[in-house]
Order: C-alpha cells, then structure tokens, then sequence
C-alpha cells in the first residue's frame, strides 16, 4: 500500500474528525479516538494538528467552506435572484432528511465553544455572517426595499430549520420554513414592485 503524501494525511485525519466531531460533538471526542480510528500515528497526527483545538478549528472550517460550497452549486442552477434564496432552503431542508443529520456544524460549535477567543468559536461566527450577507446581497439584486432586514428574517428561518430538524425530525415544522422563507421573499418583493 502507498505511503500518504503530509497533506494526504491530513485530509485523511481531518476527515475522520469531521465524521466524529459532527456525530458525537468535538467536546466529546478526544484526540486518541482520532488518532485511532484515523489508523495516523499519534507524532503524524499533532504535526498536522497540534492541539484540539487546532483540529476543531480546522474541522468547523471545513463544515463551512462544504456549505458555502454546496449552496453555490445549488444556486448557480437558477438564475432569479429570489430563486436562488428559496435554493438555499430547499437544499438545506433535503439535507435535513439525511440519516446522518446531527443540526448545523457552526450552531453546534459555537454552543460547545462559548468564548468568543476561541478560534473555532471565531470560524463559526464568520460563517453565520458571511451566510446574513449572501442573504442580504441576494435581497439586493432580488430587489427588496429593505435587504437588511429581508436577510435577517432569512437567516431566522434558516437557523429554526437546523434546529428544528435537530430535535423534532425533518418532517413538520421543518418542512413548513421552506413555504415561510418563500412568503418572506414574496413579501419583500412585491413591495419593491417585483412579483
């Protein structure tokens, strides 16, 4: 069998990380389960990443490029600006449905890591911002008086469903936040003269 190049290790060691992190929480998954269950020696392991919190902060970073990613692709198969924020529901809400779905990888980092100082905490926070500002720009070009607050009360829903989901199941609730994000959007659009 070939030797993993350094980088193919820690994509390998930050994979499995990411499976256990997402499944069980970062809090409750030490450093040797990693090391085990990746099949890394421990000196290969910390050389990559030298402390948890080095290897949550890496993880939640890459949970968020993965989303940002994935809503891209979806939404680059619409055109209408307004289309392409009800993408974003529709695409969270399927993967609502996953058997493996465990909630949002930033909400639940950010519950586990509470301090603002701690760097995953920070990754998290950016994310939630970067995701409110898409919003906010997709308002723009959709033609919302007001996108600001359009893509706060999008951002509202957004969170609700994976949270939603996490405790109540994808069914219901979850479900319905799709038909609310598109009253929103119809909403604010109409107001602007755009049906």
């Amino acid at each position: 069998m070939a030797r993993r190049t350094a980088e193919e290790n820690r994509r390998h060691v930050l994979a499995v990380a990411s499976r256990l992190y997402y499944q069980r929480g970062v809090r409750a998954v030490g450093m040797d389960l990693v090391v085990k269950e990746s099949g890394v020696g421990n000196a290969t392991v910390y050389r990559r990443f030298p402390n948890k919190e080095a290897l949550a902060t890496a993880y939640t970073q890459e949970r968020a490029d993965a989303w940002f990613a994935r809503m891209r692709q979806a939404c680059d198969r619409v055109d209408d600006p307004r289309e392409k924020l009800l993408t974003i529901f529709t695409t969270v809400i399927e993967e609502t449905e996953a058997p493996t779905f465990r909630g949002c990888p930033m909400l639940n980092t950010h519950t586990e890591f509470p301090d603002p100082e701690h760097s995953a905490n920070r990754v998290a926070v950016t994310h939630e911002q970067r995701v409110r500002e898409w919003m906010r720009d997709l308002a723009a070009d959709a033609g919302a008086p007001d996108p600001e607050q359009l893509a706060d009360e999008l951002i509202l829903v957004l969170n609700g469903i994976y949270v939603t989901a996490t405790v109540l199941g994808p069914q219901g609730p979850a479900q319905r936040a799709g038909e609310l994000a598109r009253r929103l959007v119809r909403a604010a659009c109409e107001e602007s003269g755009r049906p």
